[in-house]
């Protein structure tokens, strides 16, 4: 898990105080390619912890694709300036206000690179050296603190009409 930031709480409330929001366009973009990221990887390691075996390394390759799309998706959204024109259709919604860069990176980008460090170590050595369980479980604490951050912010940001279920 991405340590907390030491000014969590209070940057959560400035969210509140100023109102500070996020797009619904910009939500649906993260939650289809960051969400699909995330689910893809949580139920391959799902699969590996029911069936308590180690994961093979071509499994840990797919999940340091999922990952590395994840952080690759926040690396575009955060961008400042010129560069943001990787997504022009978002462009009127962009650059995000700071805060919300600055918590994105923060949070989404560390755990992701904390999930290709875990799998890449297997992956780099050119063994067929496959994860233990608890390497599985690690990744899967990252992947939780991933979503539990992704929802505490899009309760703290989207101010657009909820979808029923």
């Amino acid at each position: 898990m991405a340590n907390p930031l030491q000014n969590e709480k209070e940057l959560f409330e400035q969210i509140k105080t100023e109102n500070i929001t996020m797009p619904p366009v910009i939500w649906n973009f993260i939650y289809t390619y960051i969400g699909d990221d995330v689910t893809a990887i949580n139920l391959i390691c799902q699969y590996y912890l029911d069936k308590s075996e180690p994961m093979p390394v071509a499994e840990a390759k797919r999940i340091e694709t999922y990952s590395s799309n994840a952080g690759d998706v926040i690396k575009r959204l955060t961008v400042k300036g010129e560069e943001n024109r990787h997504f022009p259709d978002f462009e009127k919604n962009m650059p995000l206000h700071p805060l919300i860069i600055e918590m994105l990176t923060h949070y989404i980008g560390n755990d992701t690179q904390v999930i290709n460090l875990i799998v890449g170590v297997h992956i780099e050595t050119g063994d067929d050296y496959p994860l233990s369980k608890q390497e599985i479980a690690n990744v899967l604490s990252h992947t939780s603190s991933l979503k539990e951050f992704m929802e505490k912010l899009r309760e703290a940001t989207y101010k657009g009409e909820r979808i029923k279920q």
